[in-house]
């Protein structure tokens, strides 16, 4: 009974003692880490993850593959919580959730801009999902949220070497070896003397008999140089590692708990000082504004001299999106670094409002330049950033009002509700559907050469088009009539004079022909693993044209 009393107390102390470090305060002397009492299992739970990592991206950075491997990542998360002893949030459901429709986003695209963006959005939801599993993130403001999650991938540089310390942590607390592990040692051991000799020996022996040579050098030779030293298994093993050194790096991280305590009662500056600054800034701004209102906003014609009202937007949104950028962190930081104060609050509001007319002055810049030149990724990308960000600058507002308002939950919210709509909305087909709509059979070879430069979700579309060789072209016998000229297909350049059919410059369906011929190329090796179904379409859609 006594001794049962002193198990339950030491046990009591040591849960407490985790409690308290999960709290980011550390009692006595350092804990061991979480993770050594389980390395075997977390090991190879990274082990395994990295063979699926591998087989997932080998040779194959955008096919089937892709929502598989995001579906792995969340599910060793998980496993990682339950043997840890975290109970899940609700809210890991919800995070799941949208990195797995960011991953299956990926295989209706080939843009290489929004799957960088994706493989980018899930890395980051992933880590938002684990430090709200790990730690109670509701005190959290949003600059504490971002230092958290910067102050964790800094954590992850040194657990690179986790996985072997751990390790040997965890045989030093083993009661000593069994008979079955020393043999294995000695084993290895005569493997590794062995080895080195046996290549020696074959070179040796090879050199000095033919049928040798014959017989074991050429099979051992394609053993090492086809296989063991192949640029095939360099790849693989290079995935396989940076598959487990990612996770066990990042989930080691995660164990530690030390996340540093930010102080509730953390002093703010004087709100004189940002009262001052922004007075100067908001003066500016409201003078903008009002010109915004009555010279652009109203239709009065009343431009500066030899301006046209495409050339006046094209001169302003780039910088006016930047301004409306700078306002929201500018709002922000003010609202984390000042103390509260009515003059303040009213002076945020005024900034916020007159951020709200640049964003309405930068979009009607930009429709009217579409209207002239139709639409570009670029131009697109503007409108979209614009909107989410009249959205979250919705939620500042509420935060300079209310100051216990989750402003960084919501963010997450907007940014992730939009970029879903981005990602999905395979911004390629839509501006190749705008264009041919408005073009038709009179869009330039200009006009055209860049939607050809597009990624294969436009296909498709272009599928539509059918001209007849023009410019004194002849076809397949045509010389270019600039052989140097390069022509870009998906962001890649090819040479006329190396295609199989050479293109004449200024003819669209040589144009068309070469790109269609380009996509059956790219398109010939799918397979179950790297099997992509805007690829799919882009083939069927060449084929049938």
């Amino acid at each position: 009974m006594e001794n049962n009393s002193f198990e339950n107390h030491d046990l009591e102390s040591s849960d407490l003692k985790r409690h308290e470090m999960g709290n980011n305060t550390f009692v006595g002397s350092v804990p061991e880490h979480s993770m050594v009492k389980n390395a075997p299992y977390f090991l190879g739970l990274a082990f395994v993850f990295s063979v699926c990592f591998a087989v997932a991206f080998y040779r194959n950075y955008i096919g089937i593959t892709f929502p598989l491997i995001t579906a792995a990542i969340l599910a060793v998360c998980a496993l990682f919580l339950k043997k840890e002893g975290i109970a899940w949030k609700k809210s890991y459901w919800l995070y799941a959730g949208i990195c797995m429709l960011l991953g299956i986003s990926t295989i209706f695209t080939t843009n290489i801009f929004v799957i960088f963006f994706n493989t980018v959005g899930i890395l980051l939801l992933i880590t938002v999902l684990m430090l709200r599993q790990m730690y109670d993130d509701r005190a959290w403001t949003f600059v504490q949220y971002v230092g958290n999650m910067l102050f964790l991938y800094l954590n992850m540089i040194p657990e690179v070497a986790a996985p072997f310390i751990h390790l040997v942590n965890y045989r030093k607390k083993q009661k000593g070896e069994t008979k079955k592990n020393k043999e294995v040692k000695y084993v290895l051991i005569g493997v590794f003397i062995g080895l080195p000799m046996l290549i020696v020996l074959i070179e040796l022996l090879s050199s000095a008999d033919q049928i040798f040579s014959q017989v074991i050098g050429e099979a051992f030779h394609k053993l090492f140089g086809q296989i063991v030293f192949s640029p095939n298994l360099f790849l693989v093993m290079l995935l396989m590692i940076i598959g487990f050194f990612g996770i066990y790096s990042f989930f080691s991280a995660l164990a530690l708990r030390n996340m540093p305590q930010y102080q509730s009662g953390l002093s703010k500056k004087n709100p004189l000082i940002a009262v001052t600054f922004l007075s100067m800034v908001t003066v500016i701004y409201v003078i903008f504004c009002g010109i915004q209102v009555v010279f652009l906003f109203t239709g009065g014609m009343l431009l500066p001299e030899g301006y046209t009202y495409a050339e006046y937007a094209r001169q302003g949104f780039f910088q006016l999106m930047f301004v409306c950028s700078f306002n929201l962190v500018l709002v922000v930081s003010c609202i984390a670094l000042f103390e509260e104060n009515k003059m303040l609050k009213t002076l945020l509001l005024l900034c916020s409002g007159c951020t709200y007319v640049m964003i309405a002055s930068s979009a009607f810049r930009m429709i009217l330049y579409i209207r002239t030149y139709h639409l570009s990724f670029l131009r697109v990308l503007v409108l979209w950033f614009l909107a989410m960000l009249a959205v979250l600058m919705a939620g500042v507002v509420a935060a300079v009002i209310h100051a216990k308002f989750g402003l960084f939950r919501y963010c997450v919210a907007v940014v992730a509700a939009f970029y879903l709509v981005f990602s999905f909305g395979r911004v390629d087909v839509l501006i190749a559907e705008y264009n041919v709509a408005h073009m038709g059979q009179d869009i330039s070879y200009e006009d055209l050469q860049y939607l050809t430069g597009l990624s294969l979700d436009v296909v498709p579309v272009l599928s539509r088009y059918t001209f007849a060789h023009e410019n004194g072209c002849q076809g397949e016998s045509t010389n270019s009539a600039e052989p140097n000229e390069y022509i870009s297909y998906e962001g890649c350049y090819y040479e006329n004079v190396e295609s199989t059919r050479t293109a004449q410059y200024g003819c669209r369906r040589c144009l068309l022909e070469r790109m269609f011929e380009h996509v059956l190329d790219k398109t010939e090796d799918m397979n179950i693993r790297t099997f992509h179904l805007s690829k799919y379409f882009a083939r069927k859609a060449a084929l049938k044209w």
